[in-house]
């Protein structure tokens, strides 16, 4: 079964934006440590682990969508796409230890200012008219 390319761009949309979700909900987790929640480590270990997952099944989703653009958009689509790899990778190192550690997490803070600027310049290159959003 093939998808459109419509339906396509909209499959790799919304799973980007549940991986972004869950990746960022993950050091606001650690970062506040709610008291009611038990092995709070744990569950912000497999929220960041269930976000790298959507976030892989979104890059294998928006690959071949660069075919339709033109040269300009197909530029900021490329950085785009190394940005939120970037971002993903730094993911990496807090997803893989379950105990929180200083060094990890800041590399982590820094994935998560990396995949947020990647996402910015993702929604330019195929611009929502429906929609009118500050960039």
């Amino acid at each position: 079964m093939e998808l459109s390319p419509k339906n396509k761009l909209r499959l790799h949309r919304y799973l980007g934006i549940v991986s972004l979700s869950f990746l960022f909900s993950r050091p606001f987790i650690i970062l506040f440590q709610f008291p009611d929640i038990q092995n709070f480590e744990l569950y912000s270990a497999y929220i960041g682990r269930i976000g790298a997952i959507f976030g892989v099944l979104a890059f294998i989703t928006g690959g071949g969508l660069g075919k339709y653009l033109d040269e300009k958009k197909a530029r900021v689509a490329e950085i785009h796409t190394i940005l939120m790899l970037a971002g993903l990778t730094m993911q990496v190192p807090v997803l893989a230890e379950v105990e929180i550690l200083l060094i990890p997490n800041l590399i982590s803070y820094l994935g998560c200012g990396i995949l947020l600027w990647g996402w910015i310049l993702g929604r330019r290159v195929f611009i929502n008219r429906k929609r009118i959003l500050p960039f």
